[in-house]
């Protein structure tokens, strides 16, 4: 499998893959976080990412994803403070952010493994990517594009805002949850050329 969860940097990248396909965050977003924005006791695990223009926003997180960053934590941060990077290497002792090269690197690494046994991946596999994939993946079992519009901190909003109302954690949750437990293959079919624009374009 990719990553290889034996290796601390595979468990790292594993994490990090979850959430960022959890979250649908962009990858600016995703190499930002501190451990002081997640929120996992609250009564909807959640998690506040900091996105263009300095708006913040906050992203319901799946049971699964909690119980992966509960361990994940206790691994990676017994010893570090909560402005820690939540993803992390270490250079002659002293921890830092890693870059968007890095996470590049790592993606098309992991593709390729994939590829090697069986896996159908694009041609040519890169960071955003994944966003779009959860993206679709929501839309297909069922999420209002407002509400995904809304998890991926998308501003322009003005032509679905008069459809749907801006959605509570509460309301982002149940319908992130909805569309997860639908089969993937059993979704929407692709024949709105309007809706297939507003996607590709988030």
């Amino acid at each position: 499998t990719a990553p290889d969860g034996k290796t601390k940097t595979g468990r790292r990248n594993q994490m990090m893959l979850i959430l960022y396909y959890d979250t649908a965050a962009r990858i600016s977003e995703l190499l930002e976080m501190t451990v002081s924005q997640l929120h996992l006791d609250a009564d909807i695990a959640y998690l506040t990412i900091l996105g263009k223009g300095r708006k913040y926003r906050n992203i319901p997180l799946m049971d699964k994803t909690v119980s992966h960053l509960k361990s994940y934590l206790h691994a990676f941060h017994r010893d570090t403070s909560v402005d820690c990077p939540l993803f992390y290497a270490r250079s002659h002792g002293k921890i830092h952010s890693l870059s968007h090269d890095t996470v590049e690197t790592m993606i098309k690494k992991y593709s390729k493994v994939c590829v090697e046994n069986g896996t159908s991946m694009p041609e040519q596999p890169h960071c955003h990517m994944i966003r779009k994939t959860r993206a679709m993946d929501l839309y297909k079992n069922g999420m209002p594009l407002a509400h995904i519009q809304q998890l991926l901190g998308h501003e322009n909003m003005s032509t679905t805002s008069g459809f749907y109302a801006f959605a509570t954690i509460e309301t982002l949750s149940k319908s992130m949850a909805a569309a997860n437990q639908e089969d993937i293959g059993v979704g929407k079919k692709w024949n709105d050329r309007d809706i297939l624009e507003k996607i590709y374009s988030l």
